[in-house]
């Protein structure tokens, strides 16, 4: 058996082979046809791979994964191997991977659980998502800056008072100077670029997510949860099949707190950082929603409300939410709360929304 550890980067990657014997071999290549063709030749079914999940890992396991035995993905926050070592190259980092990886496969035992790999299809939505929350960032970025320059300027207009769409046609009306003015007219274009945009996004997104339309017509019947939202869930967390419990699921999209325990003392920290975050943060978001739509929900925040910080109970409501998506997923069933009128309003638009480009009731079915 030989085990290869591989320091990814983006435009080369380091490799050690280590073998049984322990002697070793190392390598660099580039990203390129011809000498990702040679590093193809020194790859055999006998050979077993350990590189960290980065931004191009996935991409650069499909390559390798049917010329090797098996491709283990590591989370970086969970492998802090590496970061211990004080003295950090490529070529150090690689013989740290390969020597963890003989450690965990001759031992038996699953040291670190591997990253899940996830098929192309959630690869393709949580990449829109990336882009998705890159222009919901840019949006912000605009209207700070609009709402920056009228302050600078001795017009005192809220954020909500700019950016109507008749607030908007006044604002640029004002006898401004010259260059207060060009900004403004600048922000303004460039705004209503990336408002389109992000619109093309969304849509994508939900023609990207059809294949999930089962799961979006179980997610959609909490109140709450769009369209959009369900789909940013299973984007996170592709299969409710790989999660043995609620606690796995809750702590996996960094809803539940890490405890730090020593002797006899007990300590609640901060929720963990080896998960995913969309879901959790939308979820947030609509908490006040959550909140007054489910009658348990609300019982149980006015009880805690007097003894425990609003963040603390914030993030316990979307921890109680998350666990009932997972029921609701793990059971293949509604919500217990479900209003019907509202699901199917929801699920309604969006047939209609696919029926417009192209894609008919039968094919929905046929694909969930």
């Amino acid at each position: 058996m030989k085990f290869l550890g591989i320091d990814l980067h983006s435009n080369r990657f380091t490799c050690c082979f280590l073998f049984e014997d322990g002697s070793k071999k190392k390598l660099t290549f580039d990203i390129n046809s011809y000498q990702l063709n040679e590093f193809y030749k020194l790859l055999d079914l006998n050979t077993c791979v350990m590189v960290e999940a980065s931004s191009n890992t996935f991409k650069f396991a499909e390559l390798i994964e049917d010329k090797v035995n098996k491709v283990y993905i590591a989370n970086p926050h969970k492998l802090k191997l590496i970061s211990m070592v004080k003295k950090k190259t490529d070529k150090i980092d690689s013989e740290k991977l390969a020597i963890f990886l003989k450690m965990q496969i001759t031992s038996g035992e699953d040291l670190i659980k591997p990253v899940y790999h996830p098929e192309q299809e959630i690869q393709d939505l949580r990449s829109l998502f990336g882009t998705y929350d890159l222009l919901r960032k840019q949006i912000v970025m605009l209207k700070n800056r609009i709402h920056s320059i009228l302050k600078q300027n001795l017009y005192p207009f809220t954020k909500k008072q700019i950016f109507s769409k008749t607030s908007i046609l006044n604002i640029k009306k004002l006898n401004m100077n010259e260059v207060p003015k060009f900004q403004i007219n600048f922000l303004f274009d460039e705004l209503e670029h990336s408002e389109k945009s992000i619109n093309k996004i969304e849509e994508k997104i939900k023609l990207k997510g059809v294949k999930y339309y089962n799961e979006i017509d179980i997610l959609t019947s909490m109140r709450g949860i769009s369209i959009f939202t369900a789909l940013a869930i299973i984007s996170d967390i592709a299969i409710i099949t790989r999660f043995p419990n609620s606690k796995h699921f809750t702590s996996y999209l960094r809803s539940a707190p890490s405890v730090d325990s020593t002797n006899e003392t007990v300590r609640i920290t901060k929720t963990n950082k080896f998960g995913r975050k969309r879901s959790v943060r939308l979820i947030i978001q609509s908490i006040i929603h959550f909140r007054e739509t489910n009658p348990r929900t609300k019982e149980w925040y006015t009880k805690n409300l007097n003894h425990k910080s609003k963040g603390k109970i914030r993030m316990a409501i979307g921890r109680r939410i998350l666990t009932e998506i997972f029921q609701m997923l793990k059971k293949k069933e509604y919500h217990y709360w479900r209003d019907i009128k509202n699901h199917k309003f929801k699920m309604n638009q969006y047939r209609n929304f696919l029926k417009k480009n192209g894609i008919l009731i039968a094919e929905i079915q046929k694909v969930a």
